[in-house]
Protein backbone atom coordinates (compact mmCIF):
# COMPACT_ATOMS: atom_id res chain seq x y z
CA UNK A 1 0.00 0.00 0.00
CA UNK A 2 1.55 3.50 -0.68
CA UNK A 3 1.91 6.18 1.55
CA UNK A 4 1.78 10.19 0.58
CA UNK A 5 2.42 13.17 2.59
CA UNK A 6 -0.29 15.10 4.13
CA UNK A 7 -1.17 18.48 3.45
CA UNK A 8 0.53 19.11 6.64
CA UNK A 9 3.21 17.48 6.31
CA UNK A 10 3.77 19.31 3.11
CA UNK A 11 3.65 22.82 4.69
CA UNK A 12 6.01 21.40 6.97
CA UNK A 13 8.73 20.92 4.48
CA UNK A 14 8.46 24.72 3.46
CA UNK A 15 11.47 26.04 4.03
CA UNK A 16 13.42 23.56 3.77
CA UNK A 17 16.19 22.50 1.36
CA UNK A 18 15.09 20.99 -1.88
CA UNK A 19 16.76 18.21 -2.07
CA UNK A 20 15.87 16.90 1.45
CA UNK A 21 12.35 17.83 0.43
CA UNK A 22 13.31 15.04 -2.20
CA UNK A 23 14.58 12.73 0.16
CA UNK A 24 11.72 12.66 2.21
CA UNK A 25 8.80 12.75 -0.66
CA UNK A 26 10.86 9.63 -1.80
CA UNK A 27 10.72 7.78 1.43
CA UNK A 28 7.32 7.92 1.52
CA UNK A 29 6.70 6.23 -2.06
CA UNK A 30 9.13 3.51 -0.60
CA UNK A 31 8.48 2.96 3.12
CA UNK A 32 7.23 0.17 4.84
CA UNK A 33 5.74 2.01 7.42
CA UNK A 34 3.62 5.55 7.11
CA UNK A 35 4.99 8.59 8.93
CA UNK A 36 4.99 12.35 8.66
CA UNK A 37 6.82 15.76 9.50
CA UNK A 38 6.00 17.29 12.29
CA UNK A 39 8.71 20.07 11.45
CA UNK A 40 11.27 21.40 9.03
CA UNK A 41 12.35 25.01 9.02
CA UNK A 42 12.03 26.81 12.60
CA UNK A 43 12.64 30.14 14.03
CA UNK A 44 15.00 31.64 16.58
CA UNK A 45 12.46 31.73 19.21
CA UNK A 46 10.94 28.45 18.61
CA UNK A 47 14.62 26.16 19.01
CA UNK A 48 14.66 28.54 21.95
CA UNK A 49 11.98 26.99 23.38
CA UNK A 50 12.89 23.67 22.74
CA UNK A 51 16.27 24.28 24.05
CA UNK A 52 14.27 25.39 27.10
CA UNK A 53 11.84 22.64 27.34
CA UNK A 54 15.07 20.12 27.02
CA UNK A 55 13.94 18.66 23.76
CA UNK A 56 16.97 20.14 21.92
CA UNK A 57 20.59 20.86 23.29
CA UNK A 58 21.96 23.55 20.96
CA UNK A 59 20.65 26.74 19.63
CA UNK A 60 22.59 25.77 16.16
CA UNK A 61 20.08 23.46 14.98
CA UNK A 62 19.77 22.62 10.95
CA UNK A 63 16.32 23.28 11.45
CA UNK A 64 17.18 27.34 11.48
CA UNK A 65 17.44 28.83 8.27
CA UNK A 66 21.04 28.04 7.22
CA UNK A 67 23.39 30.81 4.90
CA UNK A 68 21.46 29.62 1.93
CA UNK A 69 18.39 30.58 3.12
CA UNK A 70 16.80 26.44 4.00
CA UNK A 71 16.38 24.51 6.88
CA UNK A 72 18.78 21.54 6.59
CA UNK A 73 16.97 19.07 9.28
CA UNK A 74 13.36 18.00 9.53
CA UNK A 75 11.61 15.80 12.08
CA UNK A 76 9.73 12.90 11.68
CA UNK A 77 7.36 10.53 13.39
CA UNK A 78 6.29 6.83 12.14
CA UNK A 79 2.52 6.24 12.17
CA UNK A 80 1.02 3.26 13.79
CA UNK A 81 -1.93 0.60 13.12
CA UNK A 82 -3.95 2.86 14.60
CA UNK A 83 -2.54 6.27 12.62
CA UNK A 84 -1.14 7.62 15.92
CA UNK A 85 2.19 9.24 16.27
CA UNK A 86 4.77 6.83 17.61
CA UNK A 87 8.65 7.30 18.06
CA UNK A 88 9.20 3.26 18.99
CA UNK A 89 12.33 1.86 17.36
CA UNK A 90 10.25 -1.00 16.21
CA UNK A 91 7.72 1.13 14.05
CA UNK A 92 10.40 4.13 13.16
CA UNK A 93 12.99 1.39 11.94
CA UNK A 94 11.73 1.36 8.65
CA UNK A 95 10.83 5.11 8.31
CA UNK A 96 14.60 5.88 9.15
CA UNK A 97 15.64 3.04 6.37
CA UNK A 98 13.64 4.43 3.68
CA UNK A 99 15.19 8.12 4.42
CA UNK A 100 19.16 6.26 4.11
Amino acid sequence: MPFYLSKNSLSNLEGVHPDLVCVVKRAIEITRVDFGVSEGLRTLERQKQLKSDGKSTTLKSLHLKQPDGYAHAVDLYALDKNGKATWKHADFRPVTQAVM
